[in-house]
């Protein structure tokens, strides 16, 4: 991706303060100030926030959910499913 450089005027002790915050977390103005850009967009807010917590974040659309509904017609094992499905949703929320 090609990189743009930007002016912004900004008091000098709030950069010195900034720099020096992002200097203990190991990251550089520069990254703050695009991570903050990108935030602009909820889908970027949405990745960014996963990405901090760790979180596998797919998007499911109505299809998908859809289709990977267990069939509950006419299968005899099918309540024994559902509810081995509740249990380990039940079990991450623990």
């Amino acid at each position: 991706m090609v990189k743009t450089k930007i002016t912004v005027s900004v008091e000098k002790p709030v950069v010195d303060n900034a720099k020096l915050a992002l200097l203990k977390k190991g990251r550089t103005l520069s990254e703050y100030i695009e991570k903050s850009l990108r935030s602009l967009s909820t889908t970027e807010i949405l990745v960014d926030l996963c990405s901090e917590l760790n979180l596998d974040c797919g998007y499911i659309n109505g299809e998908d959910v859809e289709r990977n509904r267990p069939d509950l017609t006419g299968r005899m094992n099918s309540e024994k499913e559902v509810r081995k499905m509740r249990n380990e949703r039940t079990s991450h929320l623990s």
